[in-house]
């Protein structure tokens, strides 16, 4: 079977290095493929970078940081592929990523999402992110995070969605849902979406063998100011767009959680951005039309609170603040 000619959707913000070190494994691939380069009004001569190494690459210069999503979508519209591959720019994929990516794909069976695997850079034999795993009140994580690299020659099941990091879609179902909803800064846009694709009937397949080194937060920096409070304000938009208060079954399981979460962040973090922002996106939510929540089977490895906020303090910058500009992805 042959892959499908892909797009490639990449956006930049400020990450030339990294950028260069993407394009130029993109130039290594074993199938053909277009680039898209969308470039959030970067200042630190990406625009120069992409135009003069890699002028294959189409690139679309926005005049300001727009977010994530909103990037995404911007490349998708500049595209014209059926099968579209977003990629975070910092990871460097292996030369067979994107065909075997891209035949992980079965729209005729409803398989209209495939995921990669993300390895971190810095321990290649641990990934960083295997796709995305959520509960029934939304609550999502990395799927395999930290676990070896092993574990995938023994067979794993599927996650429900792919992170936006390392997707393959299928572009009408992709538009079909209404692609990524804008007004997520960054952070959680690409749950939301999966959770709309699987509502809509999609499925996801994992795909073991398309691999990438990942940087993990390497523009924001895991703990930053910033990070917290864009992922806190997605918190709260997304249980109030799925109208989890009326459920307060669900609805007081996350608030506990979220408690959880943000207590941590001041513990370990320093900043309570966390709660403010949590309300703020939870009003924001409440102002947009309910959309459904659907049935997801039981996490296929359990979320562990705990866990997840010791896993932070590890990842927490031993000296110095963190770079906050405005986002990457």
């Amino acid at each position: 079977m042959k892959a499908p000619r892909p797009a490639v959707i990449v956006p930049s913000y400020n990450g030339a290095e990294l950028l260069t070190r993407l394009l130029l494994s993109l130039a290594r691939q074993t199938v053909e493929h277009e680039v898209v380069v969308v470039d959030n009004g970067s200042t630190d001569g990406t625009r120069e970078v992409v135009e003069e190494r890699f002028p294959e690459t189409r690139l679309v210069a926005l005049s300001g940081n727009v977010g994530f999503g909103r990037a995404l979508n911007r490349g998708v519209r500049a595209s014209t592929a059926s099968t579209i591959v977003f990629l975070n720019n910092d990871v460097v994929c292996q030369p067979e990523f994107l065909e075997r990516i891209c035949l992980g794909l079965e729209p005729s069976s409803d398989v209209v999402m495939a995921g990669g695997v993300l390895v971190q850079a810095e321990h290649p034999n641990l990934i960083d992110s295997a796709g995305i795993e959520f509960d029934r009140t939304l609550l999502a994580y990395d799927y395999l995070r930290g676990d070896p690299v092993a574990v995938l020659d023994a067979g794993v099941p599927d996650p429900l969605g792919p992170c936006a990091g390392a997707a393959a879609l299928d572009r009408a179902a992709f538009e079909a849902v209404g692609g990524f909803d804008e007004r997520f800064f960054a952070y959680l846009e690409d749950v939301d979406l999966v959770v709309r694709m699987i509502a809509a009937g999609g499925s996801c397949r994992l795909v073991p063998g398309a691999r990438a080194l990942h940087r993990h937060s390497a523009t924001l920096g895991s703990g930053s100011r910033r990070k917290n409070e864009l992922m806190g304000w997605g918190r709260g938009y997304t249980l109030a767009k799925y109208r989890l208060h009326r459920r307060p079954r669900l609805f007081a399981r996350a608030l506990a959680a979220e408690l959880v979460i943000a207590s941590g962040q001041l513990l370990i973090d320093r900043t309570a951005v966390g709660f403010g922002a949590r309300g703020r996106g939870f009003l924001a939510g409440l102002r947009v039309p309910p959309h459904p929540l659907p049935d997801v089977p039981t996490p296929t490895k359990a979320i562990s609170l705990t866990g997840a906020l010791r896993r932070r303090f590890r990842l927490r910058p031993r000296s110095g603040r963190p770079r906050e500009p405005a986002v990457n992805g």
